[in-house]
């Protein structure tokens, strides 16, 4: 009983990936197609077929595509987001002063 030996594998807190993708990500693309189909159907009359399922087939690949990794190891999203939130420059006049009467 002495000779087992119990090790720890080094890659414990890794993360599982498929197909490429994270299983968080793979989560979140199959809950955004089952709350697109749920909510297609409530938003969408049955005369707009077309429109529903093009509702449908559309939200989990935009969803898809926010979750793939871009440049630098960030995903699409992190990118958007990082773009959206940078500072803008703001520039300010070295005369500032011209306009106020003494």
């Amino acid at each position: 009983m002495d000779d087992e030996k119990y090790g720890v594998p080094r890659d414990i807190y890794a993360k599982v990936k498929i197909i490429g993708l994270f299983m968080a990500d793979i989560v979140f693309v199959g809950c955004s197609a089952v709350v697109a189909v749920s909510v297609g159907t409530r938003l969408f009359p049955t005369s707009q077929w077309a429109q529903m399922l093009a509702f449908i087939l559309l939200t989990p690949l935009m969803c898809l595509y926010l979750v793939l990794p871009t440049n630098g190891g960030k995903k699409n999203w992190q990118s958007m987001f990082l773009f959206f939130r940078r500072r803008r420059k703001r520039y300010i006049s070295l005369n500032y002063q011209r306009g106020v009467k003494r």
